[in-house]
């Protein structure tokens, strides 16, 4: 018996909602949340949704036809109640293979990518898309009900049918975060869906124009797998993957011989419990299976090994893989990494973010540094590097229940004076904050007294921040409380703040909405823009704010424009900054 709730393919969808009669649709626009009250329990056969005076039948895995769904009211199954569960499925495409399922090819990952002609079909399927997501952002996703969905859900299975996966499952995000959004619930997050909704629109624009386009605006139905010579890999850490979309598991990180990122993970639909199940558990690599606890703490040495462009590891049986012993941080090879200046780490990761994120290799955004815990302020910890003058924010990595990366660093703030490694994400525009997932003692030189990790020995020389509990008997020489540091929290002032607010309510509440700000406001930000040398994004907070003309841009080339436009200026202003600092 299944106790995760059916998925629903996307035309199934659409067809339901178009064959819907209006006031029914209606009726859903006004409380498109309000299946969630209703009580879903999973049987032996079926899920049964009782809605306090019928009773939804669901199949369990995924819903693709509407005989699989009754009711018991009347109007079943063109009824209010089933077109309200159905909406709160997650809605999924599986014609594509699970990850790392396609065969190897003869080619190396650093091969350059290659273009592709997209066929009439193609650009058929891309320009639906595109008209699509006009109407939406024209009225706003907050107004945007089914029918408007529906629309885009036959798009995107349009771009199935014609190859186009990656337009596929970009749509099928967005058509996630609005039902999120319009439903208000907790994992909703506007800037992401405003994000995903301009990668859309972007990607679209590449299919239509004219001649061939890079291959990765096309996407691929099965991540390939190809042949890779690490020989070597040293396991670095474990990360627990807990997604908004109900995915859950661990990804374990190495560093290969060939001075690459490579990563082995399992992730299934579940809690942050499966992540821990994970870790304890075990992970698939090859024919080698073993928990991610002890993967990340390994050495191991490989032949004919498979792995997918962004250095995500194959499991095919022909690879052959064995265990050299426990891996350690003051591996030369490892070690070389934290040797390298923290500026020249975060210059790579800025020209990598430049890259589409289909193209970017494993550990991309990761950074390798060495400091000393100063105290925390709220829920930042706050790093000296030893060489750099300016302070590190360490930052939460993931605040799902049952990770321990939030009161790891609130204990962590009870030992300033702690010398430490981190390896940690940074974000390209936010340079002076590190998300850290694991940990070491910096060096064995500390005087007696001195703050130190003193650890289990089966956690080796490292914590996995996100599943390994730091505990008072793991920190010698602590305090007894922890460490408050009198320093602001607030970010920088972003000067093209009135430009990202506008942008996010444009797509909350439609182009031109009276709901967006007064001619006043505007007129003051717009200025204030223009003295800071933005004109440009003077001109885009303008075009968002008016009616678009008959003839010209639309409201979605505006807001493709100031979205392409907030993402180079802010990997600019980072880059200026690390300049200046640097």
């Amino acid at each position: 018996m299944s106790t995760r709730r059916p998925t629903a393919s996307p035309d199934l969808l659409a067809a339901v909602i178009e064959s819907t009669p209006d006031r029914v649709r209606r009726r859903l626009d006004r409380t498109p949340d309000l299946a969630e009250s209703w009580d879903w329990r999973p049987g032996e056969s079926a899920w049964m949704v009782e809605t306090g005076g019928e009773t939804v039948t669901l199949p369990h895995g995924r819903v693709t036809a509407v005989e699989q769904v009754t009711c018991t009211c009347l109007l079943s199954p063109r009824c209010f109640h089933v077109l309200a569960c159905l909406t709160r499925l997650e809605v999924v495409d599986d014609e594509a293979g699970p990850a790392g399922d396609a065969e190897p090819i003869a080619a190396e990952p650093s091969e350059p990518e290659g273009r592709e002609e997209p066929t009439p079909g193609q650009r058929r399927a891309a320009s639906e898309v595109a008209r699509s997501v006009t109407p939406l952002l024209r009225v706003g996703v907050a107004n945007g009900g089914v029918v408007l969905q529906s629309g885009l859900l036959r798009a995107v299975h349009g771009c199935r049918a014609e190859g186009l996966h990656r337009l596929a499952a970009l749509g099928l995000r967005v058509v996630a975060g609005i039902g999120e959004v319009r439903s208000r619930a907790p994992s909703a997050d506007p800037e992401a869906l405003a994000e995903d909704i301009a990668d859309l629109l972007e990607t679209c624009a590449q299919v239509l124009r004219d001649g061939p386009v890079a291959g990765h605006w096309i996407g691929t139905a099965r991540r390939q797998q190809l042949p890779v010579t690490p020989r070597r890999l040293l396991g670095l850490f474990a990360e627990p993957i807990v997604t908004r979309s109900g995915y859950a598991g661990a990804a374990v990180y190495f560093l290969g011989g060939d001075g690459r990122f490579y990563t082995a993970s399992d992730v299934r639909p579940g809690e942050a419990q499966h992540a821990r199940e994970v870790y304890l558990g075990g992970v698939e690599i090859g024919p080698l299976i073993q928990p991610a606890r002890q993967l990340a703490r390994g050495a191991y040495l490989g032949t004919d090994l498979t792995a997918s462009s962004d250095g995500r590891l194959g499991r095919g049986k022909g690879a052959q893989i064995v265990e050299q012993g426990p891996s350690s941080w003051r591996t030369e090879a490892i070690e070389e990494r934290f040797r390298r200046p923290l500026s020249a780490q975060w210059e790579a990761v800025l020209a990598e973010s430049s890259r589409p994120i289909d193209l970017r290799a494993a550990g991309w955004d990761l950074v390798f540094l060495e400091g000393k815990v100063l105290g925390a302020a709220g829920p930042v910890l706050f790093l000296q590097p030893a060489e750099v003058g300016r302070t590190i924010g360490l930052v939460i990595e993931n605040e799902s229940e049952g990770l321990f990366f939030r009161e790891n660093l609130r204990m962590l703030a009870h030992a300033p004076g702690l010398r430490l490694k981190v390896i940690g994400r940074v974000n390209p525009v936010e340079p002076r904050t590190v998300a850290p997932l694991a940990i070491a003692n910096a060096d064995d030189s500390e005087a007696e007294d001195a703050p130190r990790l003193d650890l289990p020995g089966s956690w080796g020389d490292r914590v996995c921040l996100g599943f390994d509990e730091i505990q008072r008997p793991h920190l010698r020489n602590a305090r007894e409380s922890a460490l408050v540091l009198n320093v602001p929290l607030a970010p920088p002032e972003d000067p093209l703040a009135p430009l990202r607010r506008r942008w996010i309510a444009t797509m909350l509440s439609g182009v031109s909405s009276p709901r967006l700000a007064s001619s006043n406001r505007l007129a003051i930000e717009t200025s204030a823009l223009h003295r800071g040398g933005y004109t440009t994004g003077a001109s885009l907070l303008d075009a968002l704010s008016r009616e678009p003309a008959a003839a010209g841009p639309t409201g979605s080339d505006a807001f493709l424009a100031a979205a392409i436009y907030l993402r180079a200026c802010a990997l600019e202003r980072a880059r200026v900054e690390l300049s200046l600092e640097g």
